[in-house]
């Protein structure tokens, strides 16, 4: 038996700043009593010319061709020498990363989560674009940084996701839903969230689960992902999009005519 249960989705955008970094590695993440953590590096993060205390950094973030180096690393030394001019490019929020529900409701905005992946979708991934997108739309997650790798893989994620068969999302991480509150009133289950990342996630779990259908934007320079609404052989993902090519069309034709 297949049963749906209904979640209500609030995005809320609150105001952060956010500025490009520097990063430098500095040898392994320890545990409290000393030893390695093995899944973990120490990174310092400069911003503005100023060097914050390092901070965990995931290896999993870490491109394939310096992971299949790791047999070579033991000390902090080898791990700083490895990651000599690796420099990721990464962008850190003003303010605190984590706001409670309370605070978050007198401080924010409310938001069309899927609005913000259609510009998600769009964004072209330079640092410059990033940062100007995240401060448009506020928050990205809990962690202190974010990378454009990360932005990069999720916008691919997406893409794959809402185009071919929806496995390989419900296979990974990105599928797994954030916490869920109850609320007094239908549908009794919601979740409010200023986390770009954790809304971006739930549209597209939540298209999925509703078995929403999505094509390919027509215009060549675009190739967005769109939602079929109805059975209409929809070619474009906007007005703008079908207007564009109508327009470039018409001056092609102008073109052989003279």
């Amino acid at each position: 038996m297949i049963v749906k249960i209904p979640v209500s989705l609030e995005f809320r955008r609150t105001k952060v700043n956010w500025m490009p970094a520097t990063t430098h590695f500095t040898g392994w993440a320890r545990r409290a009593d000393g030893t390695e953590e093995g899944g973990y590096l120490m990174v310092e993060i400069a911003v503005g010319g100023r060097t914050r205390p390092p901070i965990r950094y995931s290896r999993k973030r870490l491109p394939g061709e310096i992971g299949d180096l790791w047999m070579q690393v033991y000390s902090d030394a080898d791990v700083e020498q490895l990651l000599t001019g690796y420099e990721p490019q990464v962008l850190v929020p003003s303010g605190e990363t984590f706001i409670e529900e309370d605070t978050l409701r007198k401080y924010s905005q409310p938001a069309d989560a899927w609005e913000l992946r259609a510009r998600f979708l769009s964004l072209k991934p330079t640092v410059e674009n990033a940062m100007a997108f995240l401060n448009e739309w506020g928050r990205w997650n809990s962690e202190k940084f974010v990378g454009l790798t990360e932005i990069v893989r999720l916008q691919q994620a997406i893409r794959q996701a809402l185009t071919e068969s929806p496995a390989g999302w419900f296979d990974s991480d990105y599928s797994a839903l954030s916490a869920w509150q109850r609320c007094p009133k239908f549908p009794y289950f919601s979740m409010v969230t200023d986390s770009a990342e954790a809304a971006l996630r739930m549209t597209v779990t939540a298209d999925l689960l509703d078995e929403a259908k999505f094509k390919i934007c027509s215009r060549p320079d675009c190739g967005q992902p769109f939602k079929l609404e109805s059975n209409h052989d929809k070619k474009f993902c906007s007005r703008a999009c079908a207007h564009l090519v109508a327009v470039r069309r018409s001056r092609k034709a102008m073109k052989k005519d003279t």
